[in-house]
């Protein structure tokens, strides 16, 4: 169940202005998982003032609900002051909302009954313990954010340096993950500008951390053999690659090379090393053969798994009586692997004649492929319907109807999806994106006139 937010009129807690805010009274986990996403970063009923432009978080009252591990969270944060008889109408408004939302045969105790938060800390705390997150996590966690939270409140390159070399062994995985949570919520809910700066701080880190570094090495290795993707190249950055994580990514993307001949060549270099007598490179050689042969097993084994798991999640789509909740709720599955599946099976019903079964995989392909683009930024479905408009009637409708679209920093951004299309070969999709690119900037310098 999706619930909309309600636009509430109030006053701007800077300037005082009056403005109006889509506030999220209801967070559903399993069906607006990206709403959760927000909560746990901080970005929950977010605003920028269009008189003072500064932004901020609304502290307002929410139920969080996850009917997977039936939970009913109410916050009720105390700067409000609410009274009792105030929060009580409350709690019965948003429980309503959701018992009013959830069949009758689904209906279970504990909405009846939601566990009150006063501190959104509290709340957070309660949902991460049921995600299986242990304090000891959720205080690294906090430090993550604090961590970010220093960063993007650097005055200067020199002190972002400073803060990033002194914190070099924090910035891990986690922490990127993090920063790119920051990223999407950034490009869905903030102007254009906070989205640059938040992804010039991410390429900036990538610059100064060990961690940053080290992905970029590897990102130059995979660079280098996808543009010759052959034996011989893939060989060569192998024995190239500086640590085993690069080594396993040229595998993962070069495993259909790893055949006989590749092996008789990487034989033939251990055996020019030991004719020229350089025994530690010999050793070496030998040393990579048996990684790039236990890298070999590993990747297939894993690659047959996650074949196994998700003809078992289209097994459980086929009789699912509630489709679209199914497909929600295994969203992690549904990748370009588990489309493949879905394709050859549709190809298998077809050619036997099976038009029950065929209509019902359709079904399901079209289920998931409109689950995929309401997940989806704004900016990249309106990127979707622009190269899908015909120019130039229909692509000045899209600009009209979405002014945003207009602002410099998103044509700038249009601009390098253009160079990204041409440089994949989609010359006729860059063209037309030009075109559409060319058009806004008319349309930008009109309204500006008017």
């Amino acid at each position: 169940m999706k619930f909309a937010p309600a636009p509430t009129a109030l006053s701007c807690p800077f300037c005082r202005a009056p403005i109006t805010v889509p506030i999220y009274r209801v967070i559903d986990a399993l069906d607006q998982p990206e709403l959760k996403a927000r909560l746990l970063t901080g970005r929950l009923n977010m605003f920028t003032c269009p008189n003072c432009h500064n932004s901020g978080a609304l502290a307002a009252p929410f139920l969080y609900h996850d009917a997977a591990k039936e939970l009913a969270l109410i916050f009720l944060p105390m700067e409000t002051g609410l009274h009792n008889v105030d929060q009580q109408k409350i709690i019965g408004q948003l429980t309503q909302t959701v018992m009013n939302a959830v069949p009758p045969e689904k209906r279970k105790a504990y909405l009846l009954q939601p566990q009150q938060f006063f501190t959104l800390q509290s709340l957070l705390d309660r949902i991460l313990q049921a995600d299986g997150i242990t304090p000891d996590m959720i205080r690294a966690q906090q430090a993550r954010v604090d961590l970010l939270q220093r960063l993007l409140d650097a005055r200067d390159d020199a002190t972002l340096e400073a803060i990033v070399r002194q914190n070099d062994a924090q910035i891990d995985g986690q922490f990127l993950q993090l920063l790119n949570i920051a990223l999407a919520s950034a490009q869905a809910d903030n102007p254009p500008q906070e989205f640059a700066r938040l992804s010039a701080l991410r390429n900036r880190i990538l610059d100064l951390s060990t961690l940053g570094q080290k992905a970029r090495s590897q990102a130059d290795a995979l660079e280098a053999f996808a543009a010759t993707p052959t034996r011989e190249k893939l060989l060569d950055q192998l024995i190239l690659a500086p640590d085993a994580e690069t080594r396993e990514a040229l595998l993962t993307i070069g495993r259909a090379l790893l055949d006989y001949p590749f092996f008789q060549a990487l034989t033939g270099k251990i055996d020019a090393a030991k004719a020229a007598k350089n025994t530690d490179e010999a050793n070496r050689l030998i040393e990579l053969r048996k990684e790039i042969l236990a890298l070999r097993d590993k990747l297939d084994a894993e690659a047959q798994l996650a074949v196994e798991r998700r003809v078992t999640v289209l097994r459980e789509l086929l009789v699912s009586e509630n489709l679209d909740q199914a497909v929600r709720a295994r969203a992690s599955a549904l990748d370009d692997l588990f489309l493949n599946i879905l394709s050859t099976e549709m190809q298998t019903a077809q050619k036997a004649g099976d038009a029950k079964t065929y209509q019902r995989l359709q079904h399901i392909g079209n289920t998931i492929i409109r689950f995929i683009q309401e997940q989806q930024p704004p900016e990249v479905q309106f990127l979707s319907a622009l190269l899908s408009a015909k120019y130039p009637e229909q692509t000045r409708q899209l600009f009209e109807r979405n002014p945003p679209a207009l602002v410099p920093e998103f044509v700038q951004w249009l601009e390098g999806v253009a160079a990204d299309l041409r440089e994949d070969g989609r010359g006729e999709a860059a063209d037309h994106l030009v075109k559409a690119i060319a058009q806004a900037r008319q349309l930008a310098g009109t309204a500006s006139v008017g």
